[in-house]
């Protein structure tokens, strides 16, 4: 296989960084400079800059959320408009949100809620099925006001979660 840039080099990374393209992809961006600066870049996983060119979006990845140990899932304040589970109707556009957060329920992996700047916790009767679990999950916050501070604090709960990631 080995589709993602991680992958090629015999690794998935621990760490997968969800989140919707339309209010998280700073966010996630920066978490993901924050997180690699920390911990190195072949543990962290994101999209836009993990897949490889030319290789098949979907398997990559469906590939590297069954690898990873922790799915951190970037919540804004618009997050869930536009979830679905993209399995209950199949004229419906995928919702890779919420596929990736199925796909890491399925495997049993820990998903962990962040709230962005402005994103109140998830009400889980406003949820499609699959994702609705994400609502009772603990969450941990990503303000841009406290930046270092918050990252600093996410960075020390990965650790707990996964004792394998060490710094660099």
């Amino acid at each position: 296989m080995g589709t993602a840039l991680s992958a090629k080099r015999g690794e998935v990374a621990r760490i997968f960084i969800n989140y919707r393209k339309k209010g998280g992809a700073y966010a996630a961006a920066l978490l993901d400079e924050l997180l690699s600066g920390r911990f190195g870049e072949r543990e962290i996983f994101r999209a836009a800059k993990s897949i490889a060119p030319g290789s098949d979006y979907s398997e990559s990845i469906l590939e590297c959320v069954a690898g990873c140990d922790v799915l951190l899932v970037l919540v804004d304040a618009d997050w869930s408009e536009g979830l679905n589970s993209g399995s209950s109707d199949s004229n419906l556009k995928v919702d890779w949100v919420s596929r990736e957060i199925e796909e890491a329920f399925k495997h049993g992996k820990v998903v962990v809620p962040v709230l962005l700047s402005g994103a109140d916790r998830l009400d889980e009767i406003a949820l499609p099925e699959g994702v609705a679990r994400v609502a009772r999950l603990q969450y941990l916050r990503f303000d841009y006001r406290n930046i270092h501070q918050d990252v600093s604090f996410i960075s020390e709960q990965l650790v707990k979660i996964c004792p394998e990631l060490k710094s660099v």
